[in-house]
């Protein structure tokens, strides 16, 4: 099957494929790679800037270079102030690492599954002694959110396989709150308990999709699929 043609499925279907309007969950799946990663979004305008200063601040083996992080003049005022604060805070998380920052795709195809997982994976970022640390940077979340979501683990944990075969720290920070946590997957295990997990979510979310029924409720805000939905006539 041509990569094109693989049906997306990204960490948010996985979790709460099963609360979601029908037809929204639908259209998400199988509208093709035109909606992913819309790093126009100014939801995610500051993170976006600030993870892809990371990558130039670390594009050579070395500790982060504070000036690549340039402020980002073509946002709002309170979306600079944001950026300074996440910049402050990285650089306190990273800025004694040596290391530099791999770009991975945003995309990586399951041709078992018949799909391709789509989400945001972090800073890859490869240490001077070899090791392999998945750097996932926060902009301010809520104090009761768990930093290190289950979820998103086992998609990185099937995403990496090829980038970090042997050896994984998976570092969540808030660079705004300044919280912190490590994971370090048994990635024997792990991987394996997270490809069985995903397969079966993986099934389940196909099979809702394939009866696209809309329904009214909290999905219809935010939804890009709200034209020509019988909930939302004229």
């Amino acid at each position: 099957m041509d990569d094109e043609e693989l049906p997306r499925i990204t960490p948010a279907h996985l979790r709460r494929g099963d609360d979601m309007c029908r037809r929204r969950l639908a259209r998400e799946v199988h509208s093709g790679k035109r909606n992913v990663n819309q790093t126009a979004n100014m939801r995610f305008a500051v993170s976006n800037r600030i993870e892809e200063d990371a990558r130039l601040a670390q594009s050579e083996l070395g500790p982060p270079r504070a000036e690549a992080f340039v402020e980002p003049y073509e946002l709002e005022p309170e979306q600079r102030a944001l950026y300074r604060a996440a910049t402050r805070g990285y650089l306190d998380a990273f800025g004694d690492a040596t290391a530099q920052i791999a770009r991975l795709d945003f995309r990586t195809a399951l041709p078992d599954l018949g799909v391709e997982l789509s989400s945001n994976l972090g800073l890859a970022a490869e240490l001077a002694d070899g090791g392999r640390e998945l750097r996932k940077v926060l902009v301010g979340a809520q104090r009761s959110a768990r930093l290190v979501d289950p979820v998103e683990t086992r998609v990185a944990l099937v995403r990496t396989e090829e980038w970090a075969p042997i050896q994984l720290d998976i570092v969540v920070v808030d660079v705004i709150e300044q919280r912190r946590a490590k994971h370090t997957p048994d990635l024997e295990s792990d991987r394996a308990e997270a490809r069985e997990w995903i397969g079966d979510r993986v099934e389940r979310v196909l099979e809702l999709a394939s009866d696209p029924r809309p329904r009214a409720g909290r999905d219809c805000q935010g939804c890009a699929f709200i034209s020509g939905c019988a909930k939302h006539p004229g």
